[in-house]
Formats: C-alpha cells, sequence, structure tokens
C-alpha cells in the first residue's frame, strides 16, 4: 500500500498552484496541459500528496511567469 507525506510545503504547494489555475479560470486539464505536464501528476500536487520533480516544478513556474521559489511562499 502507498502512504503519502503531506508536508507544510506540500501544503504551500498546493494551496498556491490550486490559487493560481483557479484565478487564470482553467480547469485542471487545461491547466495541466498547457504546463506541459499530466492531469494526474496536478491532481495529486494540488492535494498535496505529490513529493514533484523539480522539471515539473520548472514547468509550472515557467507557465506561470515566477520562479520554483515563488511557487513555496506562504
Amino acid at each position: 500500500m502507498l502512504t503519502y507525506e503531506i508536508t507544510e510545503d506540500n501544503k504551500i504547494l498546493a494551496s498556491n498552484i490550486k490559487r493560481c489555475r483557479t484565478k487564470l479560470k482553467e480547469s485542471q486539464f487545461d491547466f495541466a496541459e498547457n504546463c506541459g505536464i499530466s492531469v494526474e501528476i496536478l491532481s495529486l500536487i494540488e492535494r498535496g500528496i505529490a513529493n514533484p520533480k523539480l522539471s515539473t516544478l520548472q514547468k509550472l513556474a515557467a507557465y506561470l511567469g515566477c520562479t520554483v521559489a515563488d511557487l513555496f511562499e506562504k
């Protein structure tokens, strides 16, 4: 059985990504496609249970026009 540890960093990332996506008025599918990631990974990130690769974080940041560090700001 897989278990996930939801860390404070994951919660912050989840909140920031979901807030940005909602602000853009994009569905998870459209947002994921525009970022070049799978909708499954985006869903895990937005629920705070994924530990995304740096390359995934870079794709998200590039699409949002921010830095990877910005994705983790409170």
